[in-house]
């Protein structure tokens, strides 16, 4: 018998608590502090150290999932590419090295787009085939982060020319904040009414 990965023991209702909390903090914060918010997200997509500090997490956790070990509880099935497993815990520092030595201009979107989904399985096998309807709240939210996570990971430029668009106009980032916000609350009022 298969053994339930640790991110198919999280309930519905922590998940979509957790993920209420932080969507309503997060967009709080960007509406009280959006200048220094933007002043940040545009220093951060300029400066490699951030983006290196990122990578080398989101390469720690893929390596996490791949190492075969009794006590690694995050270790993931691979089925048919079993095989695969040491080629690609050995290739996690090559890659993670390779880019951040080679490819610091705009890496930052590739260590975020990278990041956002291996975050994004979380929430997402919470969900997954889960009873109340208001559940879908949580794919409706990640699958357009997911999208925009892979565009980031292909063409890491676009978060800078995007975060130089939202400087450029504060009304849309407020706009976008609102929304979030907005979102966050309803998915935090349904977790807890409903999840």
């Amino acid at each position: 018998m298969q053994a339930i990965h640790i991110y198919e023991r999280i309930p519905l209702s922590t998940a979509g608590i957790v993920m209420g909390i932080l969507l309503v903090v997060g967009h709080l914060i960007a509406l009280l502090y959006g200048k220094q918010v933007m002043h940040a997200l545009k220093a951060a997509c300029h400066t490699s150290l951030p983006a290196q500090i990122l990578t080398i997490l989101d390469f720690v956790w893929i390596a996490l999932l791949l190492w075969d070990a009794p006590w690694n509880v995050l270790r993931m099935d691979l089925f048919d590419f079993e095989g695969l497993r040491g080629v690609l815990l050995v290739l996690c520092p090559v890659m993670c090295y390779t880019l951040c030595a080679y490819s610091k201009q705009n890496l930052l979107g590739r260590a975020l787009g990278l990041f956002l989904l291996l975050l994004g399985i979380i929430p997402l096998e919470a969900a997954f085939l889960k009873e109340p309807v208001t559940r879908i709240l949580i794919p409706l939210w990640w699958y357009p982060v997911l999208t925009v996570a892979i565009l980031w990971v292909a063409m890491p430029y676009l978060l800078r020319d995007w975060v130089d668009m939202l400087e450029r106009r504060p009304r849309l980032f407020r706009a976008l904040a609102l929304c979030g916000l907005f979102y966050g609350m309803v998915l935090l009022s349904c977790a807890i009414l409903f999840f």
